[in-house]
């Protein structure tokens, strides 16, 4: 079996978050940004899982800095979720739930 390329395996992975990203900035209306972001959501409960897959002690840095890097994108799917709600005329509250769980997340 081939080694693992950490550095291919991120740039593979930014370049799929972007186009789920893409998708939701550029969804016609604010239902199918939320499919997206659905779909972003669970190709990050994957990289997690890997994430998961590669603690050990060899692999302290990688991991923790790929949580930090997880976590950015998860602030940047819902930062991109509230600017589609805010154009798209969502409700106060349903922009407030989104900031809010985008703050559960750092910014990287």
């Amino acid at each position: 079996m081939k080694s693992l390329s950490t550095m291919k395996f991120v740039s593979n992975a930014i370049e799929e978050l972007t186009k789920y990203d893409e998708a939701i900035a550029t969804a016609k209306t604010f239902e199918d940004a939320k499919g997206a972001a659905r779909k972003m959501m669970g190709y990050i409960d994957c990289l997690v899982t890997f994430l998961n897959t590669m603690i050990c002690t060899e692999n302290n840095d990688f991991t923790g800095d790929f949580e930090e890097v997880l976590d950015g994108w998860m602030h940047k799917m819902y930062q991109t979720l509230v600017n589609k709600a805010t154009e798209t005329n969502q409700g106060k509250d349903v922009i407030w739930k989104l900031l809010v769980k985008r703050d559960e997340y750092t910014v990287m």
